[in-house]
């Protein structure tokens, strides 16, 4: 008897190792009827999952039997990430691209500065955290970083350059793109060679990016002192003026058109949204926007302002109408197509509109509502507490994580009373002189927005990719790239629409320098560096995995292609060269699926297997 309970509890001991060790793609190869114990046991199972424990509702609540059931499960986890596609959409486009315009401005940054520090970060930031994701753990980081990279120029920069024309600065870009080629070189090279501890290594590359910004400040402190100069070597020049002088006035106007172009690269100012009068098709090149009329913060802020007025003027009136989430004008003049569209859409908007505050120069008083924003005040913390805490915390309710509220609740303590605060001292006819302040809430939660539907699209292609028998690697340097990387691209099409390709293309680079830098870096910090041998090369386990080989050849091919078409081009972005980078990513997405499926061999080393009776 002693004997057999032994037995049985060594039989449950070595079964719970197994789930533990159990990968749940060999999971999915069980019938139907036993994937529903193993998507709840098998602990690899947790890791495709965010706020939704998508197996297990796949498997015990939808209770699937067949595959015509797994398809058909398949199609709403597709329209669920529609779903989370259109919060992106947007989040970013109503919230996120008018916020970055008010910070560049206050922090006077020209447009390219702005886009290589401030929507770079604010872009990289969430992919940075989804690479850490559960989902990605046991995927490559180098693998990942490449490939989100490879994906943001070509992908992004592609989609920028065949929106709208624009021209660069030449010296910008081949410095950017050098620095972002220093740091894939060195990152590579720290995989390879083992020669330092990996928290050295870790180090030094961390501390490229901070040489990286200071350059870039340094190089704009450079540009407006020589505007300064120019300015005044202009003003001595038109006052000794000697109308028979032609040396001295082909001298003062090579200055002024020195000037010129040298206060275009300068220039931050907030100008109208572009909206064209004419369709455009694929066809047509638009134009570039050179000259737009820029918006008159004060007069914006100033237009409804009339001391004489009660301070709750049309209070309610203005908090109906800030919440509605079916624009007015365009219901009336889009068809029965548009309007479903807007009528299907209009409860996300809804929660949007009532959680994250606009403000937006563009805007007739900047966005303000009175109402609305001091309820975002106690909402806004609220929400964004309760979202991030259930998130950390990951302990699951059956299908869904338990939501915490703890600290959430706390903040009440703050919120409410400054919430009354601020609507005893405003006005409706005008933002308060704080209401600034309310675009650093915009910001975080934008944010947090974007991090939280990174994961859960993350997650779910991960799901397609188990169900449809792709590798882990596959799909995470293919679809899972392209599902983190949405919501960059929905940003950065947005800015160059707008007309600020300088700023979207900066972005662009400097969200890749930041993305490898930063996530290689802290990898090797907090990872303990587990090697292999590859040939002769020593490469960490957990950094560089099957087809790094290819990622790095696609990436320097990328770089020095970007870098031709822009010299030959004369640094001037036209449709052509996003053709070109759209091109030469749809041919890099089709080598990966040859290689996926056998069809071509890669470029990475053979195996060989030693013959019997040898060393």
């Amino acid at each position: 008897m002693v004997r057999q309970l032994e037995s049985n509890h060594d039989f449950a001991y070595q079964f719970e190792r197994f789930l533990d060790n159990a990968s749940c793609i060999t999971s999915m190869k069980l019938s139907y009827r036993n994937r529903c114990h193993m998507a709840r046991k098998v602990t690899d199972c947790k890791k495709f999952s965010n706020f939704f424990n998508y197996f297990e509702i796949m498997y015990c609540t939808f209770t699937i039997k067949h595959e015509f059931t797994e398809f058909c499960v398949m199609l709403l986890f597709a329209i669920i990430y529609g779903a989370f596609l259109c919060i992106l959409y947007m989040t970013i486009n109503e919230f996120y691209s008018p916020t970055l315009k008010i910070f560049a401005l206050k922090l006077r940054m020209n447009e390219y500065m702005a886009g290589v520090l401030l929507v770079a970060i604010s872009n990289s930031t969430p992919d940075l955290l989804v690479n850490f994701a559960s989902s990605r753990s046991t995927a490559p980081t180098m693998n990942a970083v490449m490939s989100k990279v490879l994906t943001i120029i070509l992908l992004s920069g592609g989609t920028i350059c065949f929106i709208r024309p624009f021209t660069m600065n030449g010296c910008h870009v081949v410095r950017d793109l050098l620095f972002l080629l220093l740091a894939i070189e060195l990152s590579r090279y720290f995989i390879i060679r083992t020669d330092f501890a990996s928290w050295i290594q870790g180090a030094i590359l961390l501390s490229i990016y901070p040489l990286y910004i200071a350059i870039n400040i340094i190089d704009l402190i450079l540009l407006r002192h020589t505007i300064r100069k120019l300015r005044s070597e202009i003003s001595i020049l038109s006052k000794g003026l000697n109308p028979v002088n032609h040396r001295l006035d082909e001298e003062l106007m090579k200055k002024i058109r020195l000037l010129n172009k040298l206060e275009e690269e300068d220039d931050i100012k907030v100008h109208e949204s572009y909206k064209s009068p004419w369709r455009t098709g694929l066809f047509i090149t638009p134009k570039a926007l050179y000259h737009r009329r820029k918006v008159d913060v004060n007069s914006n802020r100033n237009a409804l302002y009339n001391k004489a007025n009660p301070k709750n003027l049309f209070l309610f009136e203005e908090f109906l109408q800030s919440i509605n989430p079916i624009d007015k004008e365009k219901w009336e003049l889009n068809g029965t197509f548009w309007r479903a569209v807007y009528i299907l859409r209009s409860p996300i908007v809804l929660f949007l509109l009532m959680l994250i505050p606009k403000v937006s120069y563009e805007s007739i008083k900047h966005g303000w509502s009175k109402m609305l924003n001091c309820l975002q005040i106690v909402l806004n913390p609220f929400v964004a507490s309760v979202l991030v805490e259930t998130m950390v915390s990951g302990t699951f309710n059956n299908f869904h994580l338990q939501v915490r509220y703890s600290f959430a609740v706390s903040t009440l303590f703050i919120t409410i009373p400054l919430a009354l605060a601020i609507f005893y001292h405003s006005r409706t006819d005008i933002p308060p002189p704080y209401h600034i302040v309310f675009s650093v809430l915009t910001l975080f939660s934008v944010l947090i927005v974007v991090l939280i539907c990174s994961c859960e699209m993350e997650v779910l292609v991960s799901i397609i990719g188990v169900v449809f028998n792709l590798s882990s690697n596959f799909m995470t340097i293919t679809f899972s790239t392209i599902s983190a990387v949405l919501a960059d691209i929905l940003a950065y099409a947005h800015l160059a629409k707008q007309g600020y390709g300088k700023m979207a293309f900066g972005a662009v680079i400097g969200g890749g320098m930041f993305t490898v830098v930063v996530t290689i870096g802290v990898e090797m910090l907090i990872r303990s560096q587990k090697t292999w041998n590859i040939g002769y090369y020593q490469v960490g386990s957990n950094l560089m995995g099957e087809q790094g080989e290819n990622m790095y050849i696609f990436l320097i091919i990328t770089i020095v292609c970007t870098f031709w078409w822009s010299v030959t081009f004369n640094f001037s972005a036209r449709r052509s060269a996003g053709i070109f980078m759209l091109s030469l990513f749809v041919l890099y997405n089709v080598y990966m699926v040859c290689v996926e499926f056998e069809l071509i061999h890669d470029f990475g080393d053979d195996e060989f297997l030693p013959l019997e009776g040898t060393n």
